[in-house]
Parts: C-alpha cells; structure tokens; sequence
C-alpha cells in the first residue's frame, strides 16, 4: 500500500534524500505561498461576521494546505539515491553544431580549419575514428553522444554532423539531455562549444541543472577567442509602408570588426545599386549607426531592398553583411486638401507644384465670399464641399493632408476646428499653415485646437504680416530632415540651399515650442524670424511655414527647375507618413528562418478610420513556388479593429500577402517577408571562454581550449572513478505524480468545499 501511494517502498525512502528539480529556487517559492497565505487568511475575515471561528480556521487551513501542496508540485520534488556501481555510470557527450561552428579559426593537422572538424578531430580521432576522447572516455563509463543547437538529440553517426543550426540555445540543450537522462547514474557532461547563445535562458541556470544533480560538467572551448575579422550590417530599421517616390529612412546599425580602412554600406535592389555610403571607421568603436536616404524606384506593392557591405579580402564571414528589408510601396494618389481664403500666388503656384505630380490629387477649396466657396479637383463624392469645410470624421478622413492658407478662424465653427485636432492625433493626417494677413495669430487662432498643435507658439499680439523680401536660411542639422534634402549628396543639398531665391511675406510668430523642430528661419540682418517649423502631434504631423510668397522661389529661377516643386511636395508626403487606412496590414518581422512562426496583424476601420471588430479577413499567401494559400484572420478580442493570424513558412524565399474584407468595396493590401537563414550565429562570434569557465565552476567540473583538451579523458575517468568508491553516484526520481499527492489535493478541496457550503459560502 505504502508503494502504491509514494511510488518507491519505504526502504528506498530511508536510503534516499529529498531534493528539488524546479527552476525556480526553494525560497522563492516558500515567499510566495507565504504571501498568497496572507492574502487567503485576510479575504476570510472579511466573511467573520457570516462565518463562526471554526469554520473560518478550517478554510483558511486547508487553502493554505492546499496551496503548499501545489507549490511544492511546482518545486519539481525528486528523490535522489545512490546508484549500485554495477549498474553503469554514464558520462554525455555535446556537441555544437551551430551555425557559428562553421566559422574557419581552429588550428588543424593541415593548418587552419573550421571550428566543428576541430571538435571532431578531438572527439573522434584520426580519420580511421579511433583513438578519440569518445573511445577514451568509453573506457571507464558508457558515453551517449548528442548533437546540439536550438535544442540536443541524440546521434548515432557524431561524424557526419554539420553546422547547421540557426540558433544556440544552451540552457534548453542541457536540459534536453538531463531530462532524458534522469533517473540513471550520470557522472559527468562533456560540453564542446563555442559558447555562443543567442536565445534562451541562461548559462549559469544550464549548469546549474546539472549541480542540483550532482553531474559535472567540462566545458571544451573551440575557435578564436577574438571574433574574427568581419564586417556585420546587425541591424536594419525602416517605415514598412511608403509612397511612391518618396524618399526613405533606413537606419542601420552595424559592425566592423578589426577593420579600420573605409569601406561602402550599399543599398541594393536586385543587382541594381541604389546608394552608395563611404564609411571611414573612427577608431573608437567598432560598431557604428547611420542613416541611408535612398528613394524606392519600384511602382507599386511590396520590393525587397538588401543593405550591405561588400565582402572584404581576408574576412572569412560574408553570410552576415547583409539584410534584407521589405517595402510596401503605395501607388495611390495622395488626397490633399488645400483651403484658401484668397485666390493669391501662393495658391496657385502651390496647388500646380501638386497638381503637375500623378502622385497627388489636390482638391482645392477657395472661400469667394462668406459662405460661398469654389472646389477644384473634388470628385462627385466630394460635393458636400461647397458649403464648406468638412463637418464629419468620414468627409475629413478622406484626406491625408489639410493644408490652411490664408484663412482666419473665424471661418471655421468650432466643432470643425476640433474635428481637425482629430484629423491629425487620431487619424495620423498632416497639417499645414501658410503665412498671410489671415493666419497664426493674425487669423484669431490663439486658444483654438489649431494652436495646440502649432509647432510655433502665437499671440492675439503678434505684428501685422510684412511684405519684406528676405532670404531664409537653414537652421543648424536642418539639412538632414526630410523636408530639406533637396539631393541626395549632404554637399549638393547645402549648395542648394546657399543659392535659395529670397521669399516675400511673413507673419511674425513668437518663435518655435519646446520640442518641435525649426528647419528654416531669416538671416539676422533680415528680422531672424521663424520661416518653417515642423512638429509630430499625436499620430499625425504639422508643419507651420511663415511665409506666404514661396511662390518667388519659382518665378525667380528657370522654368526647368523644380526646386519650389520638389520642396512642396516633400513637405506633404513628409506630412502624411503617419495617416492611417482603411485596411493595414503587418508582419513582426521582416526576416524569418525557416520553420519560424510568422504572425500577420490587420486593422480594419470603417470609412471614419473607426475600428470595426466584425470583418470577415483572409489573408492570401504566395510562397517562393507559387504555392497559394488562404488563412483566415481572427479578432484578437483585446484590441479593436486588429486582426491576426500565424503562418509557418515551409521554403527560403520571398512571400506574398494579400489581405481583402469579405464585402467591403477596397482593394486587398499586399505585404511580403523574407525567409532564410538569420546571421545571429555570426554575430560577436569569439569564443567565449569567460562563459565556458563559469558553466564548468558552478557544475563542479573544470574548463579546456581544445588545444589544452587531450587530458580531458583522464580528469573525467578520476571524477567517474571517485565517484564510483565512494558510491556518490545519484540517481534521481520525480516525485509530483505521487498519487498520495493528488489524493491529498482532492481530500483538501472537498474538505473546503463542504465547510464553504454549510457556512452558506458560494
């Protein structure tokens, strides 16, 4: 009876001790049942007026009974005993087969060789596979062998073995093979390695699996402990979605890793070279962050751009110089809403620089008397127009962009004005403000919506608006923003600017508001006035350009240059990177291994940029082969509007999405991903002997480089051999799926029960 209700007779009991397996430590556990205890006894004395002091005491008694049982199941209990000596003693055998082990920096009989034919050298002896440290250490305990990288298995054939693991996960390993192996007298683990990790849990917790056994572990560092000579691009960040003809921020972090030349960072797109950086190493670090500005040449849909470095002489690492980002590239045009009070220059002028670009639809809303207005550009939707400014989010939201001429509050009701607070902070639209008589703080719009989002700070105060010509000049680092880069080249873009026509007209502001950004302003000479200034609000962006004459940008230059071009419609697309869409959808990476798990989000909105939780969504996935295949999207219940769905690619390649709503009248939106390989395995990639060191001293073992690892056999055959006479060699037994454990649990919670129920408890 005793043996059916704790697994093991009570002679094995009184042999044996009691030890825990648990990851989390003893004491952690014995702080939490003590204050999970304190909270179960003070929600009972909020009942002592409808429960007597007995019946009290026994609840809070056999929660906290119960509760201590339940921890104790969670400490993973085991009984450790000593195992006969002729039972076998076993010592294991890891061997890395990560990606990392395929990097050539190991001395070999031929000279240099990669880091994994070294192990194998080691392990398995000459050619003929005699004479190894596996035969050696067979002499004295029965040696199981497995092979290891994002998890350990077992291999009968450690000679063909390939380093072919995408990730090093050395916790998991060594508890793959600590839990396989439980309940048999294991000795001792010999760990061949590089000491890479790069997912998991951690080192020490890995060897501490094997202490808590008793099992030693001997750690045998392979390779250079100086990573090798090696440029890496580590990481690539860039908007996932663009439009056509924009430029685009890539920021790129990478490292070069003993090199101290200058070298070029590329953007490519297929074999064609976008861009080109010169990097010159400074010498203080090793690892350098930069920006690339690159425009997308392709029309429309999702385009793969790689950034790399090329190959070096003598670096012995390429996979890991390059990565790959994909762009959504969006083809429609953008719809820009541009209302005036007059029908001036800079109308006109500002209007044709969009109007001229396929790019932009541009509806013009002129005020011709005080409620009378004159549309250009709208389409037969937009009629609601002629009595004005849009009064509801599904008439504004229709636009990306708001652009306000010279124009004073007053035309606006209230209401509207905070409709276009929304428009810009919920929506993600972008405002702009032109200077004139009508506008900023002339226009009444000090306490409106409008000035909370300003970039530049107004007053019922400030001066009449001035018809001076100036010239307006960049602020310091303004030459890097968006907005201003003219050309490419930093030295092209400032010589443009240098040779700026000067601007007519501006309206005095204050000055910028702590945390915008002012891009251009007038010379000193000139006033030093505030010229353009640019913010982020909310989701959205606003743009304050003092100025109404940028239309003398345009007459006073030829008619072939499209600097007043270029420059407004940089400004607009500037504006509305964050506007939202009816249908958006994501991947949470760009790059993915194979067999990864990829998850797709949507959101869907209704035509007022309202979530909608009720959609019908499929996502339509087109692998490298052509393979199709429709997966559905689900809400995700605790965020409205957004949708999900996982994926697991099966191929290396390049993947479609489509995602379309089942009847609503918008086209699908495509994205893509790639799938191959990750270079993690590459990166930092010295030996680490530090790590390997501290695993061997925690389990009690001792650390070699596989130059110093011939005696290796002898110190693991002096552990097995002291270990055997003194009969410490243990053995343990899980202990939570005792059924007296279980029948305690069901005992306890009936008990509860019962007095819960006669004490008129739910």
């Amino acid at each position: 009876m005793f043996e059916w209700l704790f697994k093991f007779p009570l002679e094995k009991f009184a042999e044996g001790r009691l030890v825990l397996m648990g990851r989390v430590r003893a004491e952690v556990l014995l702080l939490v049942l003590v204050a999970v205890g304190v909270l179960a006894w003070g929600l009972y004395r909020q009942v002592r007026s409808r429960v007597s002091g007995r019946s009290r005491r026994w609840l809070t008694g056999t929660r906290i009974v119960l509760l201590a049982v339940l921890f104790f199941l969670l400490a993973g209990p085991a009984l450790r005993t000593r195992g006969a000596p002729d039972a076998g003693v076993f010592t294991a055998v890891m061997l890395d087969t990560s990606r990392s082990m395929s990097i050539e920096d190991a001395n070999g009989a031929g000279g240099v060789v990669s880091r994994l034919n070294a192990a194998l050298a080691l392990l398995c002896g000459p050619d003929d596979g005699a004479g190894g440290l596996i035969d050696r250490l067979g002499e004295h305990s029965r040696v199981l062998v497995y092979e290891f990288s994002a998890a350990a298995g077992r291999t009968g054939n450690v000679r063909g073995a390939r380093p072919g693991g995408v990730y090093t996960n050395l916790f998991r390993s060594v508890r793959d093979v600590e839990t396989e192996l439980r309940g048999l007298p294991l000795a001792a683990v010999v760990m061949v390695t590089d000491g890479a990790r790069n997912a998991g849990g951690s080192c020490e917790d890995a060897a501490r699996l094997l202490a808590n056994r008793g099992t030693r572990l001997y750690t045998v560092g392979v390779g250079d402990p100086t990573p090798p000579k090696d440029f890496e691009i580590a990481s690539v960040f860039a908007p996932k979605k663009v439009w056509r003809n924009t430029s685009v921020d890539a920021y790129v972090t990478l490292r070069h890793t003993d090199f101290s030349e200058p070298f070029d960072v590329q953007v490519l797109r297929g074999d064609e070279t976008v861009l080109t950086r010169r990097i010159v190493p400074d010498g203080e670090s090793d690892v350098r962050r930069l920006r690339l500005t690159f425009t997308p040449d392709h029309a429309e849909g999702a385009a793969t751009y790689r950034v790399q470095i090329p190959a070096a002489p003598g670096e012995k690492l390429v996979d890991n110089n390059f990565r790959d980002v994909v762009l959504e590239i969006a083809d429609d045009r953008l719809p820009v809403l541009y209302v005036e009070g007059s029908p001036r220059m800079e109308y006109r002028f500002l209007r044709r620089a969009m109007f001229r670009d396929r790019d932009f639809r541009v509806v013009g809303l002129l005020r011709l008397a005080a409620d009378r207005f004159y549309i250009q550009g709208a389409n037969p939707a937009e009629q609601y127009l002629a009595q004005g400014f849009p009064t509801t989010r599904e008439q504004l939201f229709a636009f990306k962009a708001v652009i306000l001429g010279d124009i004073e509050a007053g035309c606006f009701r209230r209401e509207q004005l905070a409709l276009l607070e929304e428009f810009v902070k919920d929506r993600g639209g972008g405002l702009l403000m032109l200077g004139g008589v009508n506008s900023f703080g002339l226009g009444g719009y000090v306490g409106t919506p409008v000035a909370r989002m300003l970039p530049v700070a107004v007053s019922a105060r400030d001066g009449a608006y001035s018809d001076q010509q100036y010239t307006a000049q960049p602020t310091p680092e303004s030459l890097e923003h968006t907005v201003m880069r003219l050309a490419e080249d930093s030295e092209t873009n400032r010589l443009l600017w240098e040779r700026m026509p000067p601007l007519i007209g501006i309206t005095p502001v204050r000055g910028v508001k702590t945390g915008a950004t002012g891009l251009l302003t007038q010379r000193e000479q000139d006033g030093g006035g505030v010229v353009l200034a640019v913010q982020n609000y909310g989701q959205g962006r606003v743009a304050a350009f003092t100025s109404g004459g940028s239309w003398y940008w345009q007459v006073s230059r030829p008619a072939s240059d499209e600097f007043h071009e270029r420059f407004w419609k940089q400004m607009v697309r500037w504006l509305v990177v964050g506007a939202k869409e009816r249908l958006t959808v994501e991947t949470d990476a760009d790059v993915y291994a194979r067999k990864d798990s990829v998850i797709l989000r949507a959101t869907a909105r209704r035509k007022d940029l309202r979530p909608v939780n009720d959609a019908r969504l499929t996502a339509t996935i087109t692998d490298p082969l052509g393979n199709v295949e429709d997966v559905p999207m689900f809400w995700t219940l605790s965020q409205d509007g957004v949708y999900q769905c996982r994926y697991q690619p099966a191929e290396e390649g390049h993947y479609r999405v489509a995602v379309r709503v089942d009847g609503w009248a918008i086209e699908p939106v495509e994205t893509g991903f790639e799938v191959s390989a990750p270079f993690v395995e590459f990166s930092n990639a010295g030996r680490k002997d530090a790590v390997l060191q501290q695993m061997a001293a925690i389990a009690g073992g001792a650390y070699r480089p596989i130059d110093a690892a011939g005696a290796l056999a002898d110190e693991v055959a002096k552990a097995v051999e002291s270990a055997r006479e003194a009969g410490d060699l243990p053995v343990d037994e899980d202990l939570w799926d005792m059924p007296a454990l279980f029948l305690l649990c069901l005992v306890l919670l009936s008990v509860e029960w019962i007095v819960r129920r006669k004490s008129g408890l739910a």
